[in-house]
């Protein structure tokens, strides 16, 4: 009967492996397995010899049995769950027509940071940036994002609106960079170049591929969205750069709140891409809130 159990239970730990669930998990498991079905041989083996009390044996047989079963029915549950409400994670793949986020720190690499400057400036700007999805309804969990160095790309799964992506998304970035400025040193500020696109994305090991990409990089990369910001007030933490298309698209689709009207037409051109885009500088927060 042990060796029965044994071999019903056997497969659960190949079906946690093939799950990709911890592994040091599964080693716990699987050492309260051996330590139940080797008590309990270790007991019939004893009960053949006729050396211990019967009356020991049983309860002994009795919690044995009771311990591999508890450790088989959490084991279940937890396999269960994972099969039928699997962890969140990017929901995205290639030629699906995402929306495009690119951000980038400006003057990150300026001479005088550290590297614990680094690090604190880039944690501060994607917890404010993870913040920001959230609050415009975006389930950044759901994004596929690739680090940059200095900044960040976020594919934004085809089921949320495009219009999320300019509001709230960019005050709600602008007000809480703003306020984290105010009390930042110097050399822990953060303004920043965000390209806005949409677009069919393909997907690769290395990560994000394909022409909506290489439009993305142009955008933030122009010397249109540069100027921009060095003409910004200095409380003006983020100006946007949005494609024509990507423009285009939230205008038809509308969205409560929005004002397209604050986006200023320019002429994009940057290596090969010669485009229409859309400039806009958010009103800076500060003076709002003072």
């Amino acid at each position: 009967m042990v060796l029965g159990s044994l071999g019903m239970l056997s497969p659960l730990p190949f079906v946690h492996a093939a799950l990709r669930l911890r592994r040091a998990f599964l080693l716990v498991y699987v050492l309260l397995y051996a330590v139940a079905v080797t008590g309990l041989l270790f007991l019939l083996d004893l009960s053949g010899t006729g050396e211990a009390d019967e009356e020991v044996l049983a309860v002994s047989w009795f919690f044995g049995t009771i311990l591999l079963i508890a450790v088989a029915c959490v084991h279940l549950a937890v396999l269960r769950k994972k099969i039928l409400y699997p962890p969140r994670g990017a929901w995205v793949e290639t030629g699906m027509h995402c929306g495009l986020f690119s951000i980038d720190i400006a003057g990150f690499g300026q001479v005088g940071r550290s590297s614990e400057i680094f690090v604190q400036v880039r944690r501060m700007l994607f917890g404010l940036l993870a913040g920001a999805f959230e609050a415009s309804g975006i389930d950044w969990d759901a994004c596929l994002k690739r680090d940059t160095g200095d900044g960040m790309i976020v594919v934004v799964p085809p089921h949320f609106p495009k219009f999320r992506l300019l509001l709230p998304l960019l005050s709600q970035l602008a007000a809480e960079l703003a306020r984290y400025n105010v009390v930042a040193e110097p050399a822990l500020r953060i303004r920043v170049r965000v390209a806005i696109h949409a677009g069919e994305v393909t997907l690769d090991e290395y990560g994000v591929t394909g022409r909506p990409k290489v439009l993305l990089a142009r955008l933030l990369d122009s010397r249109v969205l540069r100027d921009a910001l060095v003409d910004a007030p200095e409380d003006s933490p983020v100006v946007v750069l949005v494609s024509d298309r990507f423009h285009e698209d939230v205008q038809d689709q509308g969205g409560p709140g929005l004002d397209t009207m604050s986006y200023r037409q320019v002429l994009v051109n940057e290596k090969e891409t010669e485009v229409l885009a859309w400039l806009h500088v958010p009103t800076p927060v500060i003076r709002r809130l003072r």
